[in-house]
């Protein structure tokens, strides 16, 4: 240990050697003072009063300018047109420097887009185009990728407000299909598209653009309604029923899904009850949660995640890996970060009939059909430094396709100086918390019902360095109990990323690991080499899981593009691997992985090598491949298909399929597939066909499949809908499937007469027509005024968009249009949305001068703000008056602008 400890040791002096020096910058000098105001009149200086009446800036003003924030006198209003058709005449851009900066999510909803637009994370992603591109735009870190072209920009091209992120027209230019032309003097913004647009596509005329509206008033702020989980909610359910005929034994099958979402005791509770095909109940979760951004939970101890239940303990970076069993974990940890040396595991809901595909910066990772606890699983999943785009795309026995994004910002695992975090969990390994297992065909993995107890903390020492620490009690694979130790560090060196660890069992196991991370020749890389000895077992390892004893381990990562070839651009993932383990046995592994998009399909391909050589054994090698091709939906036919194929020990292709939906209207589609297997004992084809019903409350479908030679037939009817309580109208009622596995939100809308911002039925009136829709679903209000959303998800914010323009009503003002809270699983989120009757306020100004006399007092800014706190400003007209319209029913008091108070030293007297 001591001769592994000297070789950290350069690691921690080269990296406090390279701290830098801080040095603090003087403080700007104090603006001169303003003498106040008597209570009889104002005093104002000449030379600001003159400026002002001439409507210029002081010229002794400082020239501000902070990068973003968007200033109220920056602001333009746009017409935007799209091929000489009118989208909206009230776009609300700003002026910043030369620059002339456009709301991007505003113009998503304006042509359909499917951007996801985060100001608050200052984050866009979504696809785009025709061949629906991968688009990311991250401010935080300064990336935009579109599929996995690097986008270059400056801070001057884009800056996140608090309802929206603006861009330059020559950056949304470079991201978005469509060409900008910017007339300055006519305030207007002409687009022409480069590709179908969704909104040309869903129009019929493009005349029909004029009737267009903002879904948002970007000039309103975002309308936040809290939801924090209460000590007990009216459960959500999902339930998927499946039942089928079959040629062989046994002749009928009938297996369930049941997934419950609710608050309980101040968490989120998940819950999952699965069945055999014989109906009878044999799998099981149940988990309560809380999980905060910001590191609120548990007072002092400042935790983003709480867990009990069903739940998994971390990992170390030697030694035990992520397990699952009934116990609790706690983590302190940023909720969307980790470490570039560290594996990560993607877990998620899987129903019935459905399958997943992983993508990673575009590039297809794995895929998975065998739900595991009725969740898909896709373990150790090595990720890049910086921002990695995760994408799980889901197909559905409809014939739906759907994607959920996570963006993960991918560091060196170094710390902020002085900040602690850490990460623990105790479980009773493999062991759920409620056991419907049977004893039949049931499989014990290893260590079943032992005690594993994780925990990791990780210290800021420096700006540059960080101290790693572990301990664990675990049960590896098929050995015995071990107590194990690690310290490591996390650095920097010469641009690089760079972690060291050591690690100890009480069973006389040793084991050294070292890694480097950076992008030599624009390639990101991670290596990473570690020695063993003493039989320490390292489960962090791929090949470690299984319990067998480790000599050594190297590995190394490469992610980069190639192109454009051909106006293609194909990122490329390489991967290579050698273990070596103390029986003599030495395994190597390497893969590459490739997709590219043209026109209306992702390809994706792949190639993995591996060999084998025991002592006293001949080597085994194996070389495969895959190629896998799918359209993005839409109204005509979504393909899908695959081919593998194995070219050593012999050339030969092991399976093709393929799959093709067709909506057929609204309600009904149409699937079909065929496959075809080179299985050893005899090939097989496999015919499949299917109906799909979707109804406004469940998906049904009627599906059949024929495999010849066998003469093999199976029939099967399968329906999945959601049941989710109302609590306007205080009842359940059946939905479409999603409402247990994400937020829900009820919507009430009403004129509140009595401006109190409470429904009161007996005073206010409830407002229908009003369209609600949260970028995947609609809903529009009834007779009394209240919609029902659900399947939200499960992210950290969910946002709802309301359109207006459907209200016969013109004389009403609303809060903002954009209504943002945080889901909870299964539960239902009020919305109260006081709409109220508007009127005008005539007001006058005037301040008296030496003679006693009162004028008129104009340029002033002042503002009228309601019981609640919302400002309305206004500037004073030559004789002092000014207008306050479209005020809404409620009590005001007049202020003045604070700032500009300040500066010409007056106050209200009265």
């Amino acid at each position: 240990m001591r001769r592994w400890a000297a070789l950290i040791l350069p690691l921690l002096l080269a990296a406090a050697h390279a701290q830098a020096e801080e040095v603090s910058a003087p403080p700007p000098p104090l603006p001169s003072p303003v003498s106040a105001a008597s209570d009889e009149q104002v005093r104002l200086p000449i030379g600001e009063f003159a400026g002002l009446l001439d409507g210029e800036e002081l010229s002794g003003a400082p020239a501000l300018r902070v990068v973003g924030a968007l200033r109220e006198e920056e602001v333009l209003l746009f017409e935007v047109t799209l091929d000489r058709g009118t989208l909206t005449d009230s776009l609300q851009a700003y002026t910043v420097g030369d620059q002339l900066l456009l709301p991007i999510g505003e113009l998503a909803r304006l042509l359909d887009l499917n951007l996801d637009v985060r100001p608050r994370e200052q984050r866009i992603v979504g696809r785009v185009g025709s061949a629906q591109r991968s688009l990311l735009l991250d401010l935080a870190s300064g990336t935009a990728r579109l599929n996995t072209r690097a986008i270059e920009f400056t801070s001057d091209d884009a800056v996140a407000g608090l309802t929206d992120i603006y861009l330059s027209a020559k950056l949304i230019e470079r991201l978005l299909p469509v060409r900008i032309a910017i007339d300055s003097e006519g305030l207007i913004v002409a687009l022409t598209a480069t590709e179908q647009l969704p909104i040309q596509a869903k129009l019929e005329r493009l005349g029909r653009l004029r009737g267009l509206r903002p879904d948002v008033d970007s000039n309103e702020e975002i309308f936040f309604v809290d939801s924090t989980p209460g000590l007990l909610s009216v459960p959500a359910f999902d339930v998927a029923l499946e039942a089928s005929a079959d040629a062989v034994a046994p002749h009928f099958r009938r297996r369930y899904d049941v997934r419950v979402g609710a608050d309980a005791l101040y968490m989120g509770f998940q819950g999952y009850v699965g069945s055999d095909e014989k109906g009878r109940p044999s799998t099981s979760r149940f988990m309560f949660e809380r999980r905060d951004l910001e590191g609120d939970l548990l007072g002092p101890i400042g935790a983003t995640r709480f867990s009990v239940g069903d739940v998994y303990t971390p990992s170390l970076a030697v030694g035990p890996r992520s397990i699952g069993g009934r116990g609790v974990s706690l983590s302190t940890a940023p909720l969307e970060q980790t470490s570039v040396f560290d594996r990560v595991d993607l877990r998620g809901e899987l129903p019935i009939g459905f399958d997943v595909e992983l993508y990673i910066n575009d590039v297809l990772r794995g895929g998975e059909q065998t739900p595991v606890q009725g969740r898909y699983e896709f373990l150790d999943v090595p990720l890049v430094r910086g921002v990695n785009v995760i994408r799980i795309v889901s197909y559905g026995p409809t014939g739906e396709r759907s994607e959920e994004t996570r963006v993960v910002n991918v560091a060196g695992g170094a710390l902020p100086k002085g900040e602690l975090t850490f990460d623990i969990g105790a479980v009773e390994q493999e062991t759920p918390l409620l056991d419907l297992r049977r004893g039949e065909g049931q499989i014990i993995a290893p260590g079943e019902g032992k005690l594993r107890v994780t925990a990791g903390v990780a210290y800021g020492l420096s700006e540059g360095l960080t101290l790693i620490g572990g301990a664990a009690l675990f049960t590896p694979g098929i050995g015995d109990e071990r107590i194990l130790g690690t310290a490591g560090v996390r650095t920097s060196l010469l641009g690089y990323a760079v972690q060291a660890d050591i690690a100890y069992d009480d069973q006389g196991g040793e084991g050294l690991s070292l890694g480097a991370a950076g992008t030599p020749l624009g390639v990101s890389t991670v290596v990473r080499h570690a020695e063993y000895r003493g039989g320490l077992i390292d489960e962090a390892l791929p090949q470690g899981g299984e319990g067998r004893a480790l000599k050594r381990h190297s590995e190394a990562t490469m992610d980069f593009s190639v192109g454009p070839v051909a106006g293609l651009t194909f990122p490329l993932t390489l991967r290579a691997q050698r273990d070596e383990f103390e029986d003599g046995r030495v395994t190597a592994i390497a893969g590459v992985r490739l997709s590219t998009t043209t026109s209306r399909m992702l390809w994706s391909a792949g190639f993995d090598y591996d060999r084998t050589t025991s002592p006293g054994n001949p080597s085994l090698d194996r070389l495969a491949g895959m190629l896998a091709a799918s359209s993005f939906g839409s109204e005509t036919w979504q393909l899908r298909g695959t081919i593998d194929y194995e070219i050593l020990p012999t050339f030969d292709i092991r399976s093709i399929a393929v799959t093709a939906d067709r909506p057929i209207g609204d309600r009904l589609a149409l699937r079909l597939g065929a496959g075809h297997s080179f299985a050893m004992t005899g090939d097989e084809t496999t015919f499949q066909a299917a109906v799909i019903f979707r109804l406004p409350f469940a998906d049904l479908s009627l599906a059949g499949d024929y495999t010849a030679p066998r003469d093999d037939w199976r029939i099967g009817l399968q329906m999945a809908f959601g049941i989710v309580f109302d609590p306007f109208r205080r009842a359940y009622k059946l939905a479409r499937p999603g409402p247990a596995g994400g937020g829900n939100a009820a919507l009430q809308a009403f004129i509140d007469r009595d401006g109190d911002d409470r429904f009161d039925p007996a005073i206010d009136e409830p407002v229908p027509n009003i369209r609600v829709t949260n970028g995947s679903d609609e809903a529009t209000t009834d007779a009394q005024g209240q919609a029902l959303l659900t399947g939200l998800g499960y992210g950290t914010s969910a946002r709802l968009q309301l359109d207006l323009d459907g209200i016969d009503n013109p004389y009403v003002t609303s809060p903002p249009q954009t209504v943002e809270f945080l889901p909870r699983v299964g539960h239902v989120t009020r919305v109260y949305y006081p709409l109220k009757t508007v009127g005008e306020v005539l007001a006058r100004i005037q301040f008296r001068d030496s003679g006693g006399r009162l004028t008129g007092l104009s340029a002033l800014r002042v503002k009228a703000v309601s019981a609640s706190g919302r400002a309305i400003e206004a500037s004073t007209e030559f004789d002092g008056s000014v207008v306050f319209e479209r005020l809404a029913v409620g009590r005001y008091r007049l202020e003045l602008d604070g700032e500009q108070a300040e500066r010409l030293g007056m106050r209200l007297v009265s």
